[in-house]
């Protein structure tokens, strides 16, 4: 037991030494059994440490998955909350569906689900779509037609702490956030959303986690199956736009779009070293006035289905 100890206090140098004999405390008989047991207690206190702020629905041990988008109302959805940056898509519990009500979106989410729909994937905390929203609801003009308003968000707690926010910024029936892996959900929650006479207006992807190890890339947002799913539901003359302050990842979902969607979305601009120097949502996302405080290069594209 105490090399077990030892061993989680030098992995873990921010857990006390108390809590390090807590966690390890009882194993069972027999030297395999008692190995076994506290590699286990470690990897579940590891993920405690490293999600505590972030998915604290998810308890530890337990093999269940079936809660991961469920969040206690009572969770913290404080402004200054931190939320973890990174989840890995492709784990097992973020291959479980998303909880959607049946009538969804025609159950209130959106007063009028017939309008179209603004999908904003990978929202982060809302601010963008949010702030976007509150621009263009209250006043529709000529140019920026009247629309419904959507984040996906792969991080639950963090899609949670979007939707508290909206009914603060008196944009209830008009903007809503779900927690889900879009790699999973995103051609249920789009036939739902069309089923009800809606049709999508714009798709945005913007500052994707990059997943800069190769072994890693496999995880980026922007798949082929995605870009299928995007080409059923995104109708003719419809935009597709994405942006990064990455140019290795503007130029990854770049290329997929372009190869996958093939015979069905135009680049608008036909030479891969080009991007566009403007943001035409007219927008900016939390990560964009950072870049662009900074003097960074924001690196954009946009598409137009064929």
């Amino acid at each position: 037991m105490i090399c077990t100890v030892l061993e989680m206090w030098f992995r873990y140098p921010q857990v006390p030494m108390s809590m390090a004999f807590l966690v390890c405390r009882t194993p069972p008989k027999g030297l395999h059994s008692a190995v076994s047991w506290s590699f286990r207690n470690i990897a579940c206190f590891s993920t405690s440490v490293k999600t505590n702020s972030d998915e604290q629905s998810v308890a530890c041990p337990s093999d269940s998955t079936s809660s991961i988008w469920t969040i206690n109302k009572g969770n913290n959805t404080n402004s200054k909350a931190r939320f973890r940056q990174h989840v890995n898509p492709l784990a097992k519990r973020y291959q479980v569906p998303t909880d959607l009500p049946d009538d969804w979106p025609n159950d209130g989410t959106f007063d009028n689900p017939t309008l179209p729909l603004h999908i904003d994937i990978g929202c982060g905390k809302g601010a963008f779509l949010l702030n976007l929203a509150a621009q263009r609801v209250g006043a529709p003009d000529q140019e920026h037609e009247k629309r419904n308003y959507l984040g996906l968000e792969i991080r639950p707690s963090v899609a949670h702490f979007a939707k508290q926010r909206v009914p603060k910024w008196n944009l209830s029936g008009s903007v809503d956030f779900i927690g889900c892996n879009a790699n999973v959900d995103l051609e249920r929650i789009l036939e739902k959303y069309v089923s009800f006479g809606g049709e999508v207006a714009l798709v945005s992807i913007q500052y994707p986690d990059p997943h800069f190890k190769n072994k890693h890339q496999k995880r980026r947002v922007v798949t082929p199956q995605l870009v299928s799913t995007l080409s059923k539901f995104i109708p003719e003359g419809k935009e597709l736009f994405i942006q990064s302050d990455i140019k290795d990842v503007l130029d990854g979902m770049r290329t997929t779009i372009r190869e996958e969607g093939a015979d069905y979305f135009l680049d608008s601009l036909s030479n891969m070293d080009e991007y566009i120097s403007e943001n035409p949502i007219g927008v900016a996302t939390e990560r964009e006035i950072s870049v662009l405080k900074r003097g960074l290069e924001v690196y954009r594209a946009l598409f137009v289905r064929k």
